[in-house]
């Protein structure tokens, strides 16, 4: 928990909400247990459109990195980093 009482995962969804604006659509699960240390993080915005997958998982790192989650609080993440029509059509085939 952060000073303002948040966890982990409501401080990643908020720092990838506000830094990938507009979002369709965040999501951050806690795959750990509740620690927060391992995430599954889904973004789906159209800041992802036309930009290649490396790049992508790239400036979610890198927003996560300057936003202060470090490997101390973050050990591992699952991003997918989608654009809204990749998400759309992904859940079509549903």
């Amino acid at each position: 928990m952060s000073e303002d009482g948040k966890s982990v995962v409501d401080q990643v969804k908020l720092e990838c909400e506000r830094y990938f604006a507009p979002v369709e659509f965040v999501e951050c699960i806690d795959q750990s247990d509740g620690c927060g240390a391992k995430l599954l993080l889904t973004v789906v915005s159209d800041s992802f459109a036309n930009v290649k997958l490396l790049q992508r998982h790239r400036q979610v790192q890198k927003t996560l990195q300057e936003a202060g989650f470090g490997m101390d609080q973050v050990h591992a993440i699952t991003i997918r980093a989608w654009s809204v029509d990749e998400y759309k059509k992904k859940h079509a085939q549903i």
